[in-house]
């Protein structure tokens, strides 16, 4: 027998009621720094209705739904090779003053090629604004060893793209 969700009775999931990616911005400049926000660009509709508003590197969510968020970054060793770095990534509640949902982390070890590290950590984030909304950004964590660029575009070794922050939108329980 198999469990097909639509089969049960008395649960509810909720339906996603948009789908949007926002590229982060890319630069030659941008540096790692322990507490700063990661630079966020252009967004994408690729579902329903949801466009964030976006200020100062923070995306509004709007209140009314539930989200849930997946964030990855690209980064660089402008100085060249060093095993056993690694930088740490993740989601911050601007109205609230905390960093939220899980943290990723990027690491570069001794047997990777010096451009290709393990560029697929993502950050993830289930926020609940059915009664308000919420600001949210995405922050350095700890950054330990040679990863000195965000989102690099000066190099030609950036093989897995550049970061982006996708966002789905859900409906509120009913």
């Amino acid at each position: 027998m198999s469990y097909v969700p639509s089969h049960q009775t008395g649960i509810s999931l909720a339906q996603p009621v948009a789908l949007t990616v926002i590229e982060h911005s890319t630069s030659t400049t941008q540096s790692i720094t322990s507490g700063n926000r990661i630079q966020i660009g252009t967004v994408h509709n690729w579902y329903g209705s949801f466009s964030p508003t976006i200020s100062t590197n923070q995306i509004t969510l709007v209140s009314g739904y539930y989200y849930y968020i997946e964030s990855m970054i690209n980064l660089y060793m402008s100085s060249g090779f060093s095993a056993g770095s690694y930088c740490s990534f993740q989601h911050y509640d601007e109205t609230g003053s905390a960093n939220i949902g899980t943290p990723a982390t990027v690491f570069q070890a001794a047997e990777e090629d010096n451009q290709l590290y393990s560029q697929d950590s993502c950050a993830r984030l289930l926020v609940d604004c059915t009664s308000a909304a919420k600001d949210i950004s995405l922050k350095v964590g700890t950054n330990s060893g040679s990863f000195d660029r965000i989102n690099y575009s000066g190099g030609n070794q950036n093989y897995s793209g550049y970061g982006r922050t996708v966002i789905w939108q859900l409906e509120s329980a009913p």
